[in-house]
């Protein structure tokens, strides 16, 4: 069983943001105080784990180590305890004591694979690419991990930066099949076969992630917005070059994206 959340790298329009999935933590039971009321034995240390990751999410870090300390006191588990400890130093920049917990809570546990997911996110930040690459494609092969998905788009991330272009198609392409409503899988995918000489499978995909990112109300970053008007302008679709460059200056007019896109309006860039 999976116990905390999984981070991913980052969502188009956000450089590796550290966003947080529902994993399988037993829901909150709170009391209006932030309590937890009584329940089944074992019950109370899942509450207050709960408690945590949702005032870990709401960035009170402060209220976060409160509840943990009550779910430890509670005898929630060594592993859960190290994983959430582990998420909260790092959110601080404390990155060997991080480090530490996410060891001891991988030692603790070995079949789950959140940390594991999640340690490999805190790697790629101090840009220890291999490491978190290793951590990564173990998450990915464990078939018993609900984010396997994430596990494969985060180390397509990876893999882009260190120009596996290959590699990182076949990354992303596993995410999407495991699941379909991934932005940041969708775009890169439409990128590299845009990049492989692939135009309609590019559109395609770029077509797809604007229904998710639409779904899912996102904004666009720089990236999408500019890949919008390069594929409109592709296609003669003056007025959806003007939309998305409308919104790219608008929004990040001081990107490399944006002068780019000047670029490719004033006729340079084709």
């Amino acid at each position: 069983m999976e116990h905390g959340r999984t981070v991913r790298l980052g969502t188009a329009g956000r450089i590796f943001a550290l966003l947080f999935c529902t994993a399988t933590l037993a829901a909150c039971v709170g009391t209006p105080d932030g309590s937890v009321g009584p329940n089944a034995p074992g019950a109370a240390a899942r509450d207050y784990l709960a408690l945590a990751m949702g005032y870990f999410d709401a960035g009170d870090f402060d209220a976060a180590r409160h509840h943990l300390e009550n779910a430890r006191l509670n005898n929630a588990g060594q592993a859960e305890v190290d994983h959430v400890a582990a998420l909260l130093a790092a959110a601080d920049g404390d990155y060997e004591l991080a480090e530490r917990h996410f060891h001891r809570a991988l030692r603790f546990v070995r079949d789950d694979s959140a940390p594991r997911n999640n340690y490999g996110v805190m790697l790629y930040s101090l840009g220890r690419d291999e490491e978190a690459m290793a951590q990564f494609r173990a998450a990915a092969a464990d078939e018993s991990y609900g984010g396997r998905a994430h596990a494969l788009e985060n180390l397509g991330r990876v893999l882009l930066r260190r120009r596996s272009h290959d590699e990182a198609l076949e990354a992303f392409a596993g995410a999407l099949e495991l699941n379909g409503e991934l932005p940041l899988a969708a775009l890169e995918l439409s990128l590299l076969h845009r990049r492989n000489g692939n135009p309609v499978e590019a559109r395609r995909l770029f077509r797809e992630y604007l229904r998710i990112a639409e779904n899912q109300r996102l904004t666009h970053g720089p990236k999408a917005l500019l890949a919008g008007a390069e594929f409109a302008w592709r296609s003669g679709n003056r007025a959806e070059v003007e939309e998305f460059g409308s919104i790219l200056g608008k929004l990040y007019p001081e990107t490399a994206e944006y002068r780019v896109f000047m670029e490719l309006t004033n006729g340079e860039r084709c």
